[in-house]
């Protein structure tokens, strides 16, 4: 992978750089707006179909693809750990980080919103020519598998990289209707790049395929070995750090002190950092004007510039920033904004838009 993909610390140029960048892509309305119109197809789509969201002119050529579907909800260093061991063992050529518009087990994901986390993503393989970000609107894997290979060459190999977790469900046969004829079409499309959780790894996937029902597809499952540091290392966690006041912005420190703060460092990458820094896990208030609130309307703004033809028609679009703020203000244009959005009623747009952003563009 991309040597951009090394172990930055928050305090140098490389990951400043990198945050700036996913600050800057997760303001951009337009481009937010465009994701929110894709992620609207998705769901609406029939068939395994991925979309994929720029980059995707490397897969054409690729013969070695890795395909890394998640919530990403943020994007971890433990994530980007386990891309980088699976492209040293798999010998990949090229990687797709992919979202699903329905996540199997995680269909109630919320905060952060789909379109950001997949904002996020774009922000991180942007630079890395050897890596995209698709959107998929399938949840379980041999569907995944299927969506990515109508866009590989015929003769491609396909791998999916996935956590310990994922292994133990591809195999468990209450995801299916026959699960035997599922997992043959899913090894004959894709082999499997595992990589270990807390008390899970070789010995245990072993064990795993060793069962007579899964020995037939041990062949096409490799272990993938990652740093102790990053097995027990979750999303999960750095949300939760989120939600107790650290922001993930360097040189900020949370409400628990010193070490939560570093733990967070530690945790999350500039672009994961970045979608911290929107508000997406902060404890829930009842304040209008907090970043709770906030975010619930920056959530309300993309899904009406997405869904109101004559708003995203503007030839200019203002920073989301700005749009939550006259959203936020305590007046009675704010107080206008904040019942039209949060009512998702597009149809009838109210003066008070339009004048925002145009307001906003000057």
């Amino acid at each position: 992978m991309d040597s951009r993909d090394g172990d930055a610390a928050p305090g140098d140029s490389v990951w400043q750089e990198r945050y700036r960048a996913a600050q800057t892509a997760l303001e951009d309305a337009a481009a937010l707006t465009r994701i929110a119109t894709t992620v609207e197809r998705a769901q609406a789509g029939a068939a395994p179909t991925a979309y994929l969201l720029g980059g995707g002119e490397r897969l054409a050529t690729a013969r070695r693809i890795g395909l890394f579907s998640g919530s990403f909800n943020p994007l971890t260093t433990a994530h980007v750990a386990l891309a980088r061991a699976a492209w040293r063992v798999g010998n990949l050529d090229a990687l797709v980080w992919a979202c699903t518009a329905t996540t199997i087990d995680k269909e109630r994901v919320t905060r952060a919103s789909l379109v950001d986390r997949l904002a996020q993503m774009q922000s991180f393989a942007q630079r890395r020519p050897a890596q995209t970000v698709a959107l998929l609107n399938r949840g379980l894997y041999v569907e995944q598998a299927t969506a990515l290979r109508a866009l590989l060459a015929p003769e491609a190999e396909l791998a999916l990289v996935i956590g310990f977790d994922k292994v133990v469900q591809i195999f468990d046969p209450r995801y299916y209707v026959d699960r035997d004829a599922a997992l043959d079409m899913l090894f004959a499309r894709a082999r499997l790049l595992v990589g270990p959780r807390v008390g899970a790894g070789p010995r245990e996937l072993a064990e795993l395929l060793g069962r007579p029902e899964n020995a037939a597809y041990r062949e096409r499952v490799s272990y993938v070995p990652l740093a102790t540091q990053f097995a027990g290392d979750s999303s999960t966690r750095v949300r939760e750090l989120a939600a107790h006041g650290e922001r993930g912005e360097h040189g900020e420190r949370g409400e628990r002190g010193h070490d939560q703060h570093e733990e967070m460092e530690r945790l999350v990458t500039p672009e994961g950092a970045a979608l911290v820094a929107t508000g997406a896990y902060a404890a829930v208030g009842t304040d209008a004007a907090d970043r709770a609130d906030a975010y619930a309307l920056r959530q309300a703004w993309v899904r009406a510039l997405a869904s109101v033809p004559a708003l995203a028609a503007e030839a200019r679009m203002p920073p989301l920033a700005a749009l939550i703020a006259a959203a936020c203000a305590a007046d009675a244009r704010g107080s206008a904004l904040r019942a039209w959005l949060l009512g998702e009623q597009w149809g009838d747009v109210p003066a008070e838009v339009f004048e925002v952003l145009r307001r906003s563009m000057r």
